[in-house]
């Protein structure tokens, strides 16, 4: 059985143009002097409550905010890659 993080990347939607980062739970990542700074991490923490609580929902916004962040600064990190780059040498 997979992890309940398998294929996280896939949660995210990106803008180049914007330098923006949408989750499924729809925050919106951006960078500020190359720090993630979540633009609706106080909502995005509110709909997290009921299903997860209010003791975890604000350490998930956290951590969605590095995950968009990363994405952002470089999209190779941490097992993101495109097609090419898994085919054998």
């Amino acid at each position: 059985m997979a992890s309940k993080h398998f294929r996280w990347q896939e949660r995210w939607q990106f803008d180049r143009a914007d330098g923006t980062a949408t989750h499924e739970t729809g925050l919106h990542v951006e960078l500020s002097d190359g720090v993630g700074v979540a633009t609706n991490a106080a909502e995005v923490e509110g709909m997290l409550i009921p299903k997860h609580g209010a003791h975890n929902a604000p350490a998930m916004v956290s951590r969605l905010t590095r995950e968009g962040a990363q994405m952002l600064i470089d999209p190779s990190a941490r097992g993101w890659r495109s097609s090419e780059s898994k085919k054998p040498n």
